[in-house]
């Protein structure tokens, strides 16, 4: 019974990667192997890139951001669930543009 359950893990863990990646993401699923009488704890992962510009340094990495969570949302994670893990600001005229990346983890 634990084995079909680890490949139901990784089945699951391959369809999340999948859907991630259709939406310009990227996913990952850990399984722990459990000891006797333990039960299988799973961590999911995934990571969203966006882009976006501003008026101001700030103004861009929050528009950025937003971009990231929106991936975020739309492959089923939850605001509460993810965070800023990088942002990349760049002047252009007087503009900035930003690349912001979110990590993801449930």
């Amino acid at each position: 019974m634990i084995r079909t359950s680890m490949v139901r893990l990784r089945v699951t863990a391959v369809a999340v990667a999948a859907s991630a990646c259709l939406l310009g993401g990227a996913a990952s699923a850990q399984a722990a192997t459990p000891g006797p009488g333990r039960a299988v704890a799973a961590t999911e992962t995934a990571k969203f890139t966006g882009s976006g510009t501003g008026g101001t340094m700030g103004s861009a990495i929050e528009s950025a951001t937003n971009v990231a969570l929106s991936y975020a949302q739309a492959a089923g994670w939850q605001r509460s669930q993810c965070y800023r893990l990088a942002s990349d600001v760049r002047q252009s005229g007087g503009w900035f543009t930003a690349v912001s990346q979110v990590f993801c983890q449930r």
